[in-house]
């Protein structure tokens, strides 16, 4: 496969504002659309403040009794009230942040793809789509689906889809790039032991059993395969490739399997950031020396990959929560002090 370079001027440039944009896939499970729904933005807030709230009304009512109070009283009710209003804010605040940056992506995306001679589609239900079976849950959609109109086969997408948690479903995302194989390559599944701890691996097939590859590789992936195809993985997965699936996909699990490869991160990427797109280029440049392991790889594209390592490490970086958790606990924190100080004060 020749180089993949993108024209991304659509993404950085800037952009006419009119009212909000609502892709056309409202029916769809699992869509933009379905996600910036006002309703269930007031079912989820509701939910979650009158769940909070009696869990830290009981606290409150807790505290006042260690402390020599009667137990509940209207103050119980107030003090709790006051814990989880950050929480109603933290919501809604997210919803606006959320809605905003799906309005931009559903401006820029359309016309980048068009810069690039791709077709796009806002969201397609997931129940068919072969990514499915690479994740253990619920499929539900498919969103910004991109495909090449050219030879190569490429697709880019994030595919959508839940598991149970307890009584609850909880939703999940993966970013992916699927090519098609120039050549034959054998049936793999190779997962990463560096990406995300919290998020959902691939599943391998039932027919693979595990496959040691050598010290170093073992220590940041799986390899699984079929028994009789051993010896061919082995071949596929030279030291060139190994170090290239390193640099590139390090945090991504990869599958291959009837002549196309996934390339499957674990979190969703953000499509209207150009460091996406040079990171699609090098999986290209990756899928081409797998299909031709021996190839020596060219200086250009090693030194290229090692420039945008930065860029790729902070791409596939684990989101940052310490903030909001600080706040949380200091207002828990404040309001247990608080319902001592009403108990000890009655």
């Amino acid at each position: 496969m020749s180089s993949v370079e993108f024209d991304t001027s659509a993404l950085s440039g800037q952009i006419e504002k009119t009212a909000h944009v609502r892709p056309p896939e409202g029916p769809i499970q699992g869509s933009a659309a379905e996600e910036l729904s006002v309703p269930r933005l007031v079912i989820r807030v509701v939910i979650q403040v009158l769940g909070f709230g009696v869990l830290a009304a009981l606290l409150v009512m807790l505290v006042q009794l260690i402390c020599g109070g009667e137990g509940m009283n209207v103050l119980t009710w107030i003090i709790a009230a006051f814990m989880v209003t950050p929480l109603a804010i933290a919501q809604i605040r997210a919803f606006q942040a959320r809605r905003s940056e799906l309005d931009d992506l559903a401006r820029r995306l359309p016309r980048f793809a068009a810069d690039n001679h791709l077709s796009h589609v806002a969201a397609v239900p997931a129940a068919q789509h072969p990514v499915t079976r690479f994740r253990v849950g619920g499929p539900l959609a498919i969103r910004d689906l991109l495909r090449s109109t050219e030879g190569s086969g490429m697709e880019v997408g994030t595919y959508h889809f839940e598991r149970s948690m307890g009584r609850s479903m909880v939703e999940h995302s993966s970013s992916y790039v699927a090519l098609d194989l120039p050549s034959t390559v054998p049936t793999m599944t190779i997962v990463t032991k560096l990406g995300d701890v919290w998020s959902q691996p691939s599943v391998r097939h039932d027919a693979q059993h595990p496959l040691d590859i050598d010290v170093d590789f073992d220590a940041s992936f799986s390899v699984w395969c079929q028994p009789q195809a051993d010896a061919a993985v082995r071949r596929h997965l030279t030291p060139q490739v190994r170090d290239a699936l390193r640099e590139v996909a390090g945090a991504c699990d990869v599958e291959v399997d009837s002549g196309r490869i996934y390339v499957i991160a674990r979190k969703t990427l953000p499509f209207t950031d150009p460091v996406t797109w040079r990171w699609v280029g090098d999986v290209g440049h990756l899928v081409a020396l797998l299909s031709q392991p021996d190839v020596p790889i060219s200086v250009e594209t090693t030194t290229g990959w090692k420039s945008r390592d930065v860029e790729r490490a902070a791409l596939f970086a684990a989101p940052r929560s310490g903030r909001g958790l600080i706040i949380a606990l200091l207002v828990v924190v404040l309001g247990l002090a608080a319902a001592a100080a009403t108990a000890v004060w009655s």
